[in-house]
């Protein structure tokens, strides 16, 4: 049963996705493109309590923040923590799929656990909020994508879900970090770090999970290239979104992708 969406308001929609009989090449056959959603999958549950720990402790440090903010990070703790559950979910997919990746993942997760202790909160919201803008631009790809509207019912409907809300609340860490620091190099230092965490660790899954269906290391890195070479073909504002990112003067609502997720909307009301 999903929230009732409202302009302004960011819903917390409780999905209880049902993953059974999900191919190996769920996205409409496309080996490659399954496994980077396998990869980014992984990062999901520790990465969002990274995300919301951010925002939470960003939020601390300032003295007044308006109810608007503390109402739109109340939907966002609630959007990202109903993500990490479903994500977990699909995990047991992953182990009746044979893919090994439980031992790796926890590397990855005490990372990131480090991190959310030890980096300080300035960073940590620049991290975050350059994370939700990456992530906010994928959603379009969930979205749009051919490949994964034609793809596994279960997996269209999982991707799209997390894509909606992504896109209603991407503009929360950005507007935290700018209350608490708005400094511009930091911001894009966050940037960096994110996409060096996010689409690094993505691939490094992914290719593990390529070398694990028979492929080599070569073979495997040329199809992860060949498919990100169509998606970005097929996708043609994804680069100019992502640069957009770096001007001085960028919010993540000058991005228009209300119309976007509308319709999405209306078929996700179905659940």
């Amino acid at each position: 049963m999903t929230a009732a969406h409202q302009p302004g308001q960011i819903p917390v929609r409780k999905m209880n996705f049902e993953f059974k009989d999900v191919p190996k090449d769920y996205l409409n056959g496309n080996l490659p493109f399954s496994n980077f959603f396998n990869g980014m999958n992984l990062l999901f549950p520790e990465g969002e309590r990274f995300f919301m720990h951010a925002v939470r402790d960003g939020l601390k440090q300032l003295d007044n923040p308006t109810e608007d903010l503390k109402q739109r990070a109340k939907g966002f703790y609630g959007q990202e923590a109903q993500h990490s559950l479903e994500h977990l979910k699909y995990f047991d997919i992953l182990d009746e799929n044979g893919y090994t990746f439980r031992e790796e993942l926890t590397k990855f997760d005490n990372f990131i656990i480090k991190m959310r202790k030890k980096l300080p909160v300035k960073l940590r919201l620049a991290m975050t909020a350059g994370a939700e803008h990456l992530t906010a631009i994928a959603a379009q790809v969930a979205l749009r994508d051919q490949d994964v509207v034609e793809g596994h019912p279960v997996m269209r409907d999982l991707m799209q879900w997390h894509a909606i809300e992504e896109i209603e609340h991407k503009a929360v860490a950005y507007d935290v970090y700018r209350e608490v620091s708005g400094n511009y190099f930091l911001r894009q230092f966050g940037y960096l770090c994110a996409v060096l965490v996010v689409l690094g660790y993505s691939f490094k899954f992914a290719h593990q999970f390529m070398r694990q269906d028979g492929y080599s290391g070569r073979q495997a890195r040329k199809a992860m290239k060949g498919s990100l070479r169509t998606v970005l073909k097929r996708n043609r504002y994804l680069l100019k979104d992502f640069l957009a990112y770096l001007k001085p003067g960028f919010h993540p609502d000058q991005i228009d992708d209300e119309r976007l997720i509308e319709e999405a909307r209306v078929d996700l009301a179905a659940y």
